[in-house]
C-alpha cells in the first residue's frame, strides 16, 4: 500500500519524467499502485498520486482487469462529451463537473515493455483523460467553477492542512 497524496501536496503539480527503463523498482511501484488502487476502490491511479513523478498510471479496464500505462501518449480524442461529475482519490469525497472527450486512443507500454494502443469511450475514456492530466500536473480542481470551489472550500482547506 502507498499513501495517496492529496490536494495541496507539491508532487501532484510537478511535471513527470519519462520512464527510461522498466526495472525492478518500476515493477515494484506498479504492483504497490495496483494494491493501493484496489484497497481504495479507485478506477485509476497515477504515479504522482503515489509520490513518484514518473509517467505511469493504472486504470481499471473491462472485466476488472487493471491496465498499466507507461509513458502514455494520446493519439486521438473525440469532441467533448457532456459534462459529468468526477472525483479523485487525491480529493476524497469531493466532486467537480468536468467536460471530457467521449472517446480517446492512447499508445503506451505495459510493465513488460510491450507497446500497445487502446481505445476507450464513456467512463473508461474519462478515467484515462483524468489520469493523463495527473501526469501533466493538472487536477480536477483546475476545471472547477468558482461556485464549485466555494462550495467545497471548507473540505479543500482541511485537505491542505492534513499533510
Amino acid at each position: 500500500m502507498r499513501r495517496i497524496r492529496v490536494y495541496g501536496e507539491e508532487v501532484l503539480r510537478r511535471d513527470t519524467s519519462e520512464v527510461k527503463n522498466i526495472d525492478e523498482k518500476i515493477v515494484k511501484l506498479i504492483k504497490s499502485m495496483k494494491d493501493t488502487m484496489r484497497k481504495r476502490q479507485g478506477l485509476g491511479l497515477a504515479a504522482p498520486q503515489s509520490g513518484v513523478s514518473k509517467r505511469i498510471f493504472i486504470a481499471l479496464g473491462k472485466n476488472d482487469k487493471i491496465i498499466t500505462f507507461i509513458n502514455p501518449e494520446t493519439l486521438s480524442s473525440s469532441d467533448k462529451d457532456d459534462i459529468d461529475m468526477e472525483g479523485c482519490l487525491s480529493f476524497p469525497e469531493i466532486f467537480f463537473s468536468i467536460q471530457r472527450a467521449k472517446k480517446i486512443a492512447i499508445k503506451a507500454y505495459n510493465e513488460k515493455g510491450k507497446e500497445f494502443i487502446i481505445e476507450a469511450d464513456g467512463l473508461l475514456a474519462r478515467c484515462f483523460q483524468h489520469e493523463m492530466d495527473h501526469l501533466n500536473g493538472k487536477l480536477i480542481i483546475d476545471y472547477a467553477t468558482d461556485e464549485e470551489k466555494k462550495y467545497w472550500q471548507e473540505r479543500l482547506t482541511k485537505l491542505t492542512k492534513s499533510f
